[in-house]
Formats: C-alpha cells, sequence, structure tokens
C-alpha cells in the first residue's frame, strides 16, 4: 500500500490527485499532449500506473480532468477584463482578443486543446466543449444585447456564434503557426476585429 502523505486517507488522496495533474500540466506543455505517456506522468510523481488508475481512468480523463480544473477560472478572468462601460461592439472585441491572445500564447491548454481537442473521443469534447459555456454565453449575451439597441446586425444566433468562433480560431491558428506569436499578435487581433466588426456593425 502506498505511504499516506496526509492527515488521513481523503487528504492524501486529494494530495496525490492535485500532483498528478500538475505533473501532467508541466509535461503536456513541455513535451505536447501526444507525446506525453501515462508512465511519464506517473514517474513524474513517483507512484505506479496501478496507482494513477485509482485517479484517472485514460489520458483523455486526465487532459479533460485538468481543463476541468484550470480553464474555468481562465474564462472568467477573460471575461471580468472586459470593460463595461464601452459598445457592445467594442465589448466583443475585447473579449475575442482576450481569447485569441490565450489560446495563441498558453503552451499548455490553449495551444494543447487547440491542436488535440479534435482527436478526442467525442464523449472527452463534450467535457471540453463544457468548460468553454461562460465564454460562449457572455459573447451571445453581449451581441443580442448590441442587436437590442440597434448597433449590430441581427443574425440567427447560432450562426452568429458559429462564424465568430471560427473567425477566432482563424486568427488563433495563424498565430500558432508561427515560431513567436507575440511579434504578430496586434496585427492579427486588429484584423480579426476589423473584419468581425466590418460584418456586424450596421
Amino acid at each position: 500500500m502506498p505511504r499516506i502523505r496526509a492527515a488521513n486517507i481523503e487528504e492524501h488522496k486529494e494530495l496525490t490527485r492535485g500532483q498528478i495533474l500538475q505533473a501532467a500540466q508541466e509535461l503536456f506543455q513541455a513535451e505536447g499532449y501526444t507525446e506525453t505517456s501515462l508512465g511519464d506522468v506517473a514517474n513524474r510523481i513517483g507512484i505506479g500506473r496501478t496507482t494513477f488508475y485509482e485517479y484517472f481512468t485514460d489520458k483523455e480523463d486526465l487532459l479533460c480532468s485538468l481543463v476541468e480544473a484550470t480553464l474555468p477560472g481562465i474564462i472568467s478572468d477573460i471575461i471580468a477584463n472586459v470593460p463595461r462601460d464601452v459598445s457592445p461592439a467594442e465589448q466583443l472585441s475585447h473579449l475575442a482578443i482576450g481569447m485569441v491572445e490565450f489560446v495563441s500564447t498558453d503552451a499548455m491548454l490553449g495551444r494543447v486543446l487547440h491542436t488535440d481537442a479534435s482527436r478526442l473521443s467525442p464523449a472527452a469534447q463534450l467535457r471540453v466543449r463544457a468548460t468553454h459555456s461562460e465564454f460562449g454565453n457572455e459573447f451571445m449575451r453581449i451581441y443580442m444585447q448590441g442587436v437590442g439597441s440597434g448597433t449590430l446586425r441581427p443574425y440567427p444566433p447560432d450562426l452568429a456564434g458559429r462564424f465568430l468562433q471560427e473567425l477566432m480560431m482563424s486568427a488563433a491558428r495563424s498565430l500558432i503557426a508561427l515560431k513567436e506569436p507575440t511579434e504578430r499578435l496586434s496585427e492579427v487581433t486588429g484584423s480579426m476585429v476589423d473584419f468581425m466588426l466590418h460584418g456586424l456593425s450596421t
């Protein structure tokens, strides 16, 4: 039986789970999700594969659990940084820029998810998408506010959401392809915003 490293078994399990998630985050960032094995993660913190499976069913479950533990907080911060004393169009711009900056510059969550999420199982993709729900809801709330005020063009909400998401992801892909994304971050996000507002503004 593994040595208990906390005051009781429950604390020990919570500690071990947190260490596994931390090790996974470090390895996914350094080596990439595809290149990292479960053995790599287990060895990083000195546990056996059997112990690993007491906490996570497989590598997809590990990635999804890591995303669920960290991404909602990042999304909340992006939303919180959007100024509320500007027009809906400007709020959408701030929100879109915040997301593209995160996706293109965060080596773990942003880039790993963007490059590997499409290869995950449907169930895992649903778990990952659920962590973005606050962002999508806020984006549509601001958009509908702009439509209601007459400053943004009305489109079917599902189509508007899909088109805007694809625009943001296209901008992020353009940056991820670069060796130094930050060098063209302002140029790409500026062009994205111009394109977005040209299509939405009345």
